[in-house]
């Protein structure tokens, strides 16, 4: 019963919130997939095939139900959450823990899976940690020593699709399984039957997205790689947050596990599996805080699953509390907004065709579906000509270099000019930064190219709000 009503309450406040950039994006390219067009092809997201695929039965149960889709995901992932829970409390029973010890496991992860992510609830970096979350706690348990039912084998599937969803949750599923090698001074935990099945649907998704989506692997995704993954923060801004997680992990460990409690103990696969959290946090470099998730879930979930072993003083449980609720407002804390546009383009057109010229999701996503619009883009936003416009004014890169950043600048520009074309887009948003950090003239880059500039003629300013500018289309 608290487990459910943990479920209903984090459902019911998810309905309003839900539906943020990323996902927006993301639902808008599954039905333009189902209406035809192609990833890769007609269609561009710089993350794998996955992260846009696993949303699709929402995009398709939404058309055959009249539903929104967004409210479909969240119910997905409340039965993705529930199917976790059940996953860990079998493999809690086969290896016979105690009731009060499951019970703990129950409630504890119903809060880190469903309630603790706030803002990121839905989110691929959400859905990929509850898919982990079985596999790091049957690896806790072979740690312990203990015998396992095949629940471990539905662990090793969720594993599996979470490192397809983002490659760098390997470190979070590798971490914990290298610690049982070192101390068993044995391969054997690499062959466990779970480690292997993850192994298997790694390998097997890969040969899938080679083989149909071929596109993607030869031409956008070394794109991706040139010019997106190299923005990041610096590194001493990116290290502070895990070094003060896993430390505050570290010291309620101190305080909540028994008086004979070693870091060799029980809770070292979780906290191998949160410092897998930070590693992927910082070599993906962006600092978001959904990309923070894993260390946060894992970092908590260490010291909290000595609750019964030991009465708490009132002020470490205040403290741990307060760790927790300090770490859930991170989560949600806001990204870079825009100012308010809803309004402003529904008053320039019912329904608009929309377009955008930056290098930010958030511009034009989720206000298309606010809107009641049509997006006509074949990407989020010109982020991969931004990473490229970055590199070059704070680098001096080399020729070969300076010639794959001129291609990928070009390959925006071309598709740009295509979405006009085609899409005939009434209303055009432009930002006036990059990366919402550095004043930046994105007009003025696309009126660079003649043939841009020629269609971007049609088009007058009518509006300029913040750091966006609003142009219509004065033909029609």
């Amino acid at each position: 019963m608290i487990v459910a009503a943990m479920l209903l309450t984090a459902g019911l406040v998810q309905i309003p919130v839900v539906l943020n950039p990323d996902l927006g994006w993301l639902l808008t390219v599954d039905e333009k997939i189902l209406d035809g067009q192609k990833l890769g092809i007609n269609l561009f997201e710089s993350n794998p095939p996955l992260s846009v695929y696993m949303y699709m039965p929402a995009v398709v149960f939404s058309r055959l139900s009249g539903i929104a889709p967004q409210f479909i995901v969240i119910a997905m992932v409340m039965v993705e959450i529930a199917g976790a829970l059940l996953i860990i409390d079998r493999a809690a029973a086969s290896a016979r823990l105690e009731a009060g010890e499951r019970g703990i496991s129950a409630w504890l992860f119903a809060f880190l899976l469903a309630v603790l992510p706030g803002a990121v609830f839905g989110q691929r970096e959400h859905i990929a940690v509850i898919a982990l979350t079985p596999f790091v706690f049957i690896t806790a348990l072979r740690w312990r020593g203990l015998s396992l039912g095949p629940a471990a084998i539905l662990a090793g599937v969720g594993a599996g699709l979470a490192m397809g969803i983002k490659p760098f949750f390997a470190l979070v599923v590798g971490l914990p399984v290298i610690l049982r090698v070192v101390r068993q001074r044995s391969l054997r935990p690499l062959f466990t039957s779970e480690a292997c099945i993850a192994a298997a649907i790694v390998v097997g998704y890969g040969a899938l997205v080679v083989v149909l989506f071929p596109a993607y692997v030869s031409t956008y995704a070394p794109m991706v790689a040139e010019a997106y993954l190299p923005i990041r923060k610096d590194l001493i801004s990116l290290v502070p947050l895990p070094i003060v997680v896993i430390a505050a992990s570290v010291a309620f460990l101190r305080f909540s596990a028994p008086s004979d409690f070693k870091m060799s103990g029980n809770s070292l696969p979780w906290l191998a599996a949160s410092v897998g959290g930070a590693a992927s946090f910082i070599i993906q470099g962006k600092a978001w805080p959904y990309t923070a998730l894993a260390l946060c879930v894992f970092a908590i979930a260490a010291p909290s699953l000595h609750l019964r072993t030991r009465p708490l003083r009132t002020p470490t449980l205040i403290g741990g509390l307060a760790a927790a609720l300090l770490i859930g407002l991170y989560l949600s804390s806001p990204a870079p907004r825009f100012p308010p546009l809803q309004g402003r383009v529904q008053a320039l057109a019912d329904q608009p065709r929309l377009l955008t010229i930056t290098d930010h999701i958030g511009l034009g996503h989720p206000l298309v579906r606010q809107i009641h619009g049509t997006w006509v883009g074949s990407s989020c936003a010109q982020l991969l000509g931004a990473g490229a416009i970055l590199r070059q004014q704070s680098a001096q890169p080399n020729p070969a270099e300076q010639a794959k950043l001129d291609g990928i600048i070009d390959f925006e520009r071309r598709h740009l000019l295509a979405d006009i074309r085609t899409g005939r887009p009434n209303v055009i948003l432009v930002d006036t930064y990059l990366l919402s950090s550095f004043p930046f003239d994105w007009l003025a880059w696309a009126n660079s190219d003649p043939e841009l500039k020629a269609e971007l003629s049609r088009y007058r300013e009518v509006e300029d709000v913040g750091r966006v500018r609003i142009f219509v289309d004065q033909s029609g």
